[in-house]
């Protein structure tokens, strides 16, 4: 009775996806990766541009670890506190201008608290104001391959420009661990004390999900419930990237649902496995990878493209599907050309061949 419950609650997960799976800027998303492999094992527009919320605040954790590692920082640097910063909306510490910070409580206020005075704290204190930090920020990400983010803050407080995809979360989630294992196991902190007061973490799944170490939560009106999380079963560490939750609770329960179906510990009969992959949503499946043959304005546009591809090149693109995906580029409505069910091998070469003949194309996976 309980298996049937929780596929029934697995496929009801699924048609909430597909719901919004066409629309411009659909707010549910999400995409779950193997660590080690970074293999796509589930995606559900995950290349669909939202607000990122005070999952920014990865990034500005991020460039802390960094400026840690390059000894600009140490953990005791006191940061100076500007009436700019104390003046920022909750969630914060309430911090007093002309007062100090410590690295090391900053980091500790930015991922339990998820204050929002210290993230403008750091911004002003390495770039001297969080405009021009939010560029170094953008810059760190596309670095990273995170193509498809743009920082407007430090913080994740409403900016129509600050934009990223549950795809770029993954990819950051995936370089903080890679890139700074030591500071990584930061996140999986569930409290913190600041002046006698304790103020507990934001990321209820990580108190309750077997193998949780963490990573972070966020939320705006315009985003929605969003979550870059992280867990380990039995030498196997997967990373999942939630967008645009009704509620907390709603958020947590539905990646919870994915990630255990990933980490092989929710049996699904073959008829559910069919209906997942008829719905386009990709399970353990090595054809994960699409290249893209053009970004347009105009869907009939995207649509000549693919039928010009399709005649020119057929050995390339014969047995594979053709699909218009709508994006947004700064803000801006777009028609990508893609053609589907590509393994990495097999897209790079289908790019190669293509760019032989002067045609744009990159993979996207």
């Amino acid at each position: 009775m309980m298996n049937k419950l929780i596929r029934s609650l697995y496929i009801i997960c699924i048609f909430c996806f597909l719901i919004d799976s066409n629309s411009v800027q659909a707010k549910k998303a999400a995409i779950v990766i193997d660590f080690d492999t970074k293999e796509v094992l589930f995606e559900v527009n995950a290349d669909t541009r939202n607000y990122p919320a005070s999952l920014a605040k990865m990034m500005t954790l991020y460039i802390i670890f960094d400026y840690l590692e390059k000894g600009i920082f140490k953990e005791k640097t006191s940061l100076s506190v500007s009436k700019t910063a104390a003046s920022r909306s909750p969630s914060k510490l309430y911090l007093e201008a002309g007062s100090k910070i410590s690295v090391k409580d900053s980091i500790h206020a930015l991922i339990i608290k998820s204050a929002n005075d210290v993230a403008t704290v750091v911004a002003e204190n390495i770039s001297g104001t969080e405009r021009e930090f939010a560029k170094l920020m953008t810059k760190y990400a596309k670095n990273l391959g995170m193509n498809q983010t743009t920082f407007k803050n430090a913080s994740g407080l409403p900016n129509k420009g600050q934009m990223t995809t549950a795809r770029d979360i993954a990819t950051l989630s995936h370089a903080l661990f890679k890139d700074f294992p030591d500071k990584y196991k930061l996140f999986s902190l569930k409290e913190f004390v600041w002046k006698g007061k304790k103020y507990k973490t934001h990321n209820k799944l990580l108190l309750s999900y077997k193998g949780a170490d963490g990573i972070k939560t966020g939320y705006i009106k315009a985003s929605g419930f969003q979550l870059a999380f992280s867990a380990k079963r039995k030498g196997k560490r997967l990373i999942g990237v939630y967008f645009g939750g009704d509620t907390g609770k709603q958020r947590n329960s539905s990646l919870k649902i994915i990630m255990d179906k990933e980490f092989g510990e929710l049996n699904l009969n073959n008829n559910t496995d069919k209906l997942i992959k008829n719905n386009k949503v990709k399970v353990n499946n090595n054809e994960l990878y699409s290249i893209v043959v053009g970004t347009f304005k105009y869907k009939k546009n995207a649509k000549k493209k693919i039928i010009l591809i399709q005649k020119k090149y057929p050995k390339t693109t014969s047995s594979k599907n053709s699909k218009i995906v709508t994006i947004k580029v700064n803000g801006k409505k777009r028609y990508e050309s893609r053609f589907e069910s590509f393994t990495k091998k097999d897209a790079y070469n289908a790019c190669k061949r293509l760019k032989k003949y002067g045609r744009d194309c990159f993979v996207r996976f």
